[in-house]
This record gives structure tokens, C-alpha cells and sequence, in this order.
């Protein structure tokens, strides 16, 4: 088997426990902003400095001993709030368990996982108080034994709600700060005498999925702050910088990357929401951004849109390769030749890391053009969870980079041949303890010797750099025993104009023979945008023949046993998890039921709109 272990770029920074990361941060950095945020987009910003928000954990971990939960299972579930990193980083200070709920999960999942976690206290944003409410009212019923409900702010309350006054359960996060103040006031601080064992299990985090499926990962905070070194040691984020938080916190990608920017003395922007992010962009100055595909997809989309409005197609595709030919001496002037496109995005914004899933080989390409660090990163829930990402000095265009420091690679292959595709294996101090209470499905990923079954498919290449070509569970296995992965596919229908998502999958046909299917959510209007005679209200005909033309390109740049036979399109959004995965065993499922009920199959509804069938 082929394997790397990655090295640091620079010195990184180094600390045992969540609690050492916040005290040594508010030593470096007191007086500077740790957090910048609004309570509502049309309201005043809040600054917090890095003393603010280490007094605050401080006071509520006093606040978490002095009423018996020290050392009990905590979880906290909302939107992205600075009372959320407060939450969860007392809890982790404390020597207590954490349980980072997603905020999406609906009322009954979040139920199971309660249960399933034996939270104790559960820290919750004011948006989900009807939620809690009804939580609170049925718990006996529902096996919850959760003692007290803790609001981040209460002031933010629905003003149709009320506040349970007579629910001793029910707390404002305020009393127990002003509890723990006074109690820190008086020499009494947990925070700074609780012994922490950095190699113990003090985070279940459950993985998106339904209920019955998800399972509890279980980290310690030397997996944490083990990443966060590794992390440190490749990127460069520098004291004062300015980051942009959009993803939800429970996603261990933007939590660990948090404490990485927060180790670093970096002030991180919590976004007003979706319609707001070029405001906050702008008005922020950010420099920085880590971020999903989706929401650079559109970005880039309205950038092309905008460069072809203003004519400027020509010019751009002349400095472009000007550009990268005086970057080969070292002169860089991405930056000033396309200083246009970079106020587009608040003019200071410079490194975006994205993650979570792939991105199109050609996003990546113009957005370094232009003139980001715009970089790829790799990794699992399990492995705390960065495994890889690119550099500037290791930017391979449809890699995922090299492994971070510390972190061993191996692709699992018969042979040890560079390129050679295999499952990618991991080994490192941020693999997890294990999955919460079930041992069999902990056996199915770690094996003796320590290494981490990713399943995912990919190789390493002859620069160390790691490249996904699909999941082990999402491969297709053709009757003529080769295999086909669909995200390889989906990543060039997606490149196709007008095809918002592209979903791949192998169907029996009554013979038993395999053919790759494919169903295309699409834009109607950029499709008709993109036709030889441009009409926004394309109607199904011609947008068949508009697609049908696309897939032929595609097949001819792949082996034909990877050729799509047959497609459907689509304007219905795909079944995902709440982190905007498609959920493939579902999607699947839900295309067939719609064949079925049509009675129809994919080779007699091939090219047609699935939602009239």
C-alpha cells in the first residue's frame, strides 16, 4: 500500500485542551475582537473581545459545577451565535461531555438524540423555544432527562411566545453568567483547578443521517486540539484577520476551524444570513472564508454573469494567462488585474477553504486566477476531521492536497503503484475514540492497528497529493465486473449550464444488466439562457434536446463503460441530510417510486421531465 505522512508548512500552535486553547488565546489577544455578530441584520454589531468571551466561559463552567452538571453529558442546538461558542466551550472546559446538536434536525430527531445522548442540560438558541417548549412538556413521555433548558438570550424571544416563569427547568443563560461571576469573583473557578484528561471521550457527535442510522462519534480534546495544530501548521491565518462564519457550528469542519482561528487571535464574523453575505463581506472586511461548495458555485456563477454583462470576456482571457506566466518570477498581480472581481467580495477577502464536498476542477482554477488562495479540504467527522487540503505551494487542481502534519495516508490497493485507486485509509492522533455505544460499527471502520477505513475511493499522486474519485457504498459495479463512481460523473454534469445538481446511480434493467442512470436538477432559465435561440421559458422539448446534446460531450470524455445511458430531468430539489448532502439510498428510492406510480422505466423515460411523468 502506498502511503504519506504529512509535514508542517510553518510552526503551528500547540495546546492539550479546549480550555488551555481559550485561556492561552486570551493572554495573547485580550483586548482584541474574538467575535463580531448582530442579534438581528437590521440592528447594531456586537463586538466581543478575546477577554469577553474567556470571562464568559469562565463564569458559566463556575455556573455548570455550582449546579451539579460538571462532568455530566451537556448539548447544545441552534443557530450560529456567540452564546453558542460560549456554551460549548464552558461545557468542554468544564470536564463534561458535549453533544453538538444540528440545528435542523426536527422535533422528533432531536428527541432520539437526547435520549440516545443522556443530555442532561441542554444550551438552546431562542429561534428554537417552541421547539423546547414542546420538548419540556412531553419529556416524561419521551424518555428525555434533560434537568435544565438553558436560552442563549431570551431578550430574542417570538414575541407569540411566552417565557415558562414557573418551569424551574427553564433558564436565561444570563442568571447563570451573573451565578458564575460572582462565584469567580469570590476566588471560586472551576475553569482553572478541573483536571482534565485530554485523551478521554468528552464529545459525541452524532453524524447527519436519521436518527436510527446517525451514529454518536466520540472525540477527545486531544483529537481537537490535535487538528487544530495540524491545521495551524499548513494555513496561515494571521492575529486581527477577519473570518467569515457562515457554516452551521456543529459541523466539526467549521468548529475545529474555528478553534483554529481562535488559536491563531483571528475575529470571527458571524453571517446575518444568506441574503446578506456580500453586505457582510463588504462591510466586515473579511479575509478570510471556510465554506461549502454550493455557496461559491453561486458566487462564481454570478461573477461570470457579471464579467459577460460588462463585456470584458476578451480582456480577462488575455490577462488570465498574463498573469500566471509573471507568477512563474515570483511577480504576483492577480490582485490588480482583476481588483474588479475582488471587490465583488468585500475587496479583502483573499483564502477560502472549502470542504464537505467536491467542487469542479474549473471553480477552483478561476477563483486562484483571480486572485484567492482558494484551497480544498478533506476529511470525516471521525477524523476530528481534517485529513488533507491544499496549499499554495501543493494546489493540485482536483486534489484535495496533501495530508496535514501527522496525518498518515494510505491507499488500501493491491498494488503500491502511484495512482493506483483504492479505499483511503487514516492513522493520526484526531482519529476518534469510537462510535458512542456500539462497538460493532466501531470495529467496521478501526482496525487493530489503529487506521480509519474512510470509505471513500481515491489515490495518491506523484506530488503526495490525495485524489476522492468516489464512496465505497456509491460505486457502481457494472456487469462486466469494471466500476464506475458517480461523483467522477456528477462533477461533469454539474458543469453543464443550467444543471443546478447532478445525481448518478446504477439501474438493473429487467435482464440484470447495469446501466449508469443519471437525473438533472435543473435552471430553466439559464438553460434557455444557454439555447441556440435563447428563450428563458424553454419548454421540456427543447430543453431535452438541449441536455441530450450535453450528455453526448460528456460520454465522449469518458471510457465507455462509464457512459450515461439514460437521464432525467428535473426542477424538484434532491432528498438531503441537513448538512445539503443528497442522501443516495433515498434519492434512488424516490426516482424509482415516481417510475413505478408512471408506470414507466429509466430506458422508456429517458430524456424526460421526471416531475411529469
Amino acid at each position: 500500500m502506498s502511503s504519506i505522512v504529512g509535514k508542517p508548512l510553518h510552526e503551528g500552535v500547540r495546546y492539550e485542551t479546549f480550555r488551555d486553547l481559550i485561556l492561552g488565546s486570551k493572554e495573547k489577544y485580550a483586548t482584541r475582537d474574538a467575535f463580531v455578530f448582530r442579534r438581528k441584520p437590521s440592528e447594531a454589531e456586537i463586538h466581543k473581545t478575546y477577554n469577553d468571551f474567556a470571562s464568559d466561559i469562565e463564569y458559566l463552567v463556575a455556573a455548570i459545577d455550582k449546579h451539579g452538571f460538571a462532568g455530566g453529558h451537556l448539548g447544545v442546538v441552534g443557530e450560529n451565535a456567540y452564546e453558542w461558542m460560549v456554551s460549548y466551550s464552558a461545557i468542554l472546559s468544564s470536564g463534561s461531555v458535549g453533544l453538538p446538536l444540528d440545528r435542523l434536525l426536527p422535533e422528533h430527531e432531536l428527541v432520539s438524540l437526547l435520549v440516545r445522548g443522556k443530555v442532561e442540560v441542554l444550551f438552546y438558541h431562542q429561534k428554537h423555544h417552541e421547539m423546547i417548549l414542546d420538548i419540556a412538556k412531553n419529556a416524561e413521555e419521551n424518555g428525555v432527562k434533560v434537568k435544565q433548558y438553558i436560552c442563549m438570550c431570551t431578550e430574542y424571544i417570538a414575541p407569540n411566545l411566552t417565557w415558562p416563569s414557573d418551569d424551574e427547568r427553564f433558564v436565561d443563560i444570563q442568571t447563570w453568567l451573573s451565578e458564575g461571576k460572582a462565584l469567580v469573583d469570590e476566588g471560586k473557578s472551576l475553569m482553572r483547578t478541573v483536571q482534565i484528561d485530554p485523551e478521554a471521550t468528552r464529545i459525541i457527535l452524532y453524524t447527519s443521517g436519521t436518527t436510527a442510522m446517525s451514529k454518536g462519534v466520540m472525540l477527545s480534546h486531544k483529537n481537537i486540539m490535535s487538528n487544530v495544530y495540524a491545521i495551524s501548521s499548513i494555513l496561515t491565518l494571521n492575529p486581527g484577520e477577519r473570518i467569515f462564519s457562515i457554516l452551521p457550528l456543529h459541523h466539526t469542519f467549521e468548529n475545529t476551524c474555528e478553534y483554529f482561528m481562535l488559536a491563531r487571535g483571528c475575529c470571527i464574523c458571524f453571517s446575518d444570513g444568506l441574503r446578506y453575505i456580500v453586505k457582510n463581506l463588504n462591510e466586515w472586511h473579511v479575509e478570510a472564508c471556510i465554506s461549502v461548495p454550493l455557496l461559491f458555485e453561486n458566487i462564481h456563477g454570478k461573477i461570470m454573469a457579471g464579467i459577460k454583462e460588462s463585456g470584458k470576456e476578451g480582456l480577462i482571457s488575455v490577462l488570465i494567462p498574463v498573469s500566471n506566466f509573471l507568477r512563474k518570477f515570483k511577480i504576483d498581480l492577480r490582485r490588480v488585474f482583476f481588483s474588479s472581481i475582488i471587490k465583488k467580495l468585500g475587496g479583502h477577502l483573499r483564502l477560502v477553504v472549502i470542504g464537505g464536498a467536491g467542487i469542479a476542477e474549473n471553480y477552483i482554477q478561476d477563483f486562484n486566477n483571480w486572485g484567492f488562495d482558494f484551497l480544498m479540504g478533506y476529511g470525516l467527522t471521525e477524523t476530528s476531521p481534517v485529513i488533507a487540503v491544499t496549499t499554495s505551494k501543493y494546489n493540485v487542481y482536483g486534489s484535495v492536497g496533501r495530508p496535514l502534519t501527522g496525518v498518515e495516508v494510505k491507499i488500501d490497493a493491491d498494488s503500491p503503484k502511484i495512482g493506483t485507486v483504492g479505499e483511503i485509509l487514516s492513522k493520526s492522533d484526531c482519529i476518534m475514540q469510537g462510535y458512542y455505544e456500539n462497538p460493532e460499527a466501531t470495529a467496521e471502520v478501526l482496525d487493530d492497528d489503529g487506521w480509519f477505513h474512510t470509505g471513500d475511493m481515491g489515490f495518491l499522486d506523484k506530488k503526495g497529493c490525495l485524489h476522492i474519485t468516489g464512496r465505497v457504498k456509491s460505486m457502481i459495479v457494472l456487469t462486466n465486473g469494471k466500476k464506475a463512481f458517480p461523483e467522477e460523473m456528477e462533477s461533469l454534469l454539474n458543469n453543464i449550464p443550467g444543471v443546478k445538481e447532478a445525481f448518478v446511480w446504477g439501474a438493473k434493467d429487467d435482464k440484470g444488466s447495469v446501466d449508469i442512470c443519471a437525473k438533472l436538477l435543473i435552471d430553466r432559465k439559464v438553460i434557455g439562457e444557454n439555447l441556440p435561440i435563447p428563450d428563458t421559458t424553454a419548454g421540456d422539448k427543447a430543453v431535452h434536446e438541449y441536455l441530450a446534446g450535453k450528455m453526448k460531450e460528456i460520454n465522449r470524455q469518458m471510457p465507455s463503460y462509464k457512459s450515461i445511458h439514460y437521464f432525467v430531468f428535473s426542477e424538484t430539489e434532491m432528498v438531503k441530510t441537513t448538512t445539503l448532502k443528497v442522501k443516495r439510498p433515498a434519492e434512488q428510492k424516490a426516482i424509482e417510486d415516481v417510475l413505478s406510480a408512471a408506470e414507466t422505466t429509466m430506458k422508456a423515460a429517458n430524456g424526460q421531465n421526471l416531475d411529469t411523468l
